[in-house]
């Protein structure tokens, strides 16, 4: 066969300046040395993320689930949530607990269904403890996370509307330019239609793992945090119905970010339990985990 020859410039790599201390590699369209983003740039970066996001959430919708493309070339909203921990899930050997066709028209049977979803991945992972007592332990946090989920659902939103919301939107899937603007996203198969509690400010932004997001990298988060709010505030505010930046601030208030966060994580549900959820009502002993479990 005759070789070809594709005349594309090669991405060039700048790092966004998360803090003092960390950067982020993004990706960028145009040929370009390593660099490191000035404030403007993190706040151009900020404003294009809410940009995506708010335009995505813009239109209401009737039930939890993901689009459906059909040979007729039609839309519609009748295939089963998929945020892309589900299929590592699954592919990893976790029982399917979603059928395909799926959707929900309330939040707790969601909710209910993700974290059976957990339960059949723990199950059928053989190396899913390091002993009784990890087993125990993992054990009573799944058990807790099924007894705190009320606190987290606002019932006048259990019944929708929701928002489609990206569920891969990490920094090695955006691209920038020289100046910041977002000018390229991929892996967008993951959007789903899903609770508005659920919308976040991304993880990442401090270059933390999502699990290490504790005591003083909390406390980093929490200012960009902030930062990114005031930014997608201000997008928000050009909307008819601004709502969901007030959602958002519930989430954190409250440590309801860290319960949804366990319905999507693969490997960082418990973290998240021992860490956010369960000190604001009780710190889990051994002798509770052995009770609960």
């Amino acid at each position: 066969m005759p070789g070809y020859t594709i005349n594309a410039p090669i991405s060039a790599f700048h790092t966004y300046t998360a803090s003092a201390s960390l950067t982020i590699a993004i990706c960028s369209r145009t040929p370009g040395r390593r660099t490191r983003t000035t404030p403007p740039g993190r706040q151009t970066l900020f404003r294009g993320m809410a940009r995506l996001m708010l335009p995505l959430a813009n239109i209401p919708q009737p039930r939890i689930g993901s689009f459906q493309f059909h040979a007729d070339g039609t839309v519609t909203l009748t295939n089963r949530p998929l945020p892309c921990s589900v299929v590592i899930l699954e592919n990893e050997g976790a029982l399917r607990t979603i059928q395909r066709n799926e959707t929900y028209t309330c939040t707790e049977p969601f909710i209910a269904d993700m974290l059976t979803l957990h339960d059949n991945s723990f199950l059928r992972n053989l190396n899913a403890t390091y002993g009784e007592d990890d087993c125990r332990s993992q054990m009573a946090s799944k058990a807790l996370l099924r007894m705190l989920s009320h606190h987290y659902v606002e019932r006048k939103h259990r019944n929708g509307p929701f928002y489609f919301q990206f569920t891969d939107l990490y920094a090695s899937n955006i691209f920038v330019d020289e100046q910041w603007n977002i000018t390229c996203l991929i892996d967008l198969e993951w959007v789903c239609a899903l609770p508005a509690e659920m919308l976040a400010v991304p993880y990442w932004l401090t270059g933390h793992g999502i699990d290490e997001i504790v005591d003083d990298n909390l406390h980093e988060f929490d200012v960009i945090r902030q930062e990114f709010m005031k930014n997608f505030e201000a997008e928000e505010a050009s909307m008819q119905n601004p709502t969901l930046a007030s959602t958002m601030h519930k989430g954190w208030e409250s440590d309801g970010v860290w319960f949804w966060r366990c319905l999507t994580s693969t490997n960082a549900m418990i973290s998240f339990v021992k860490d956010h959820n369960c000190p604001r009502f009780s710190r889990l002993s051994s002798e509770a985990e052995e009770i609960i479990s």
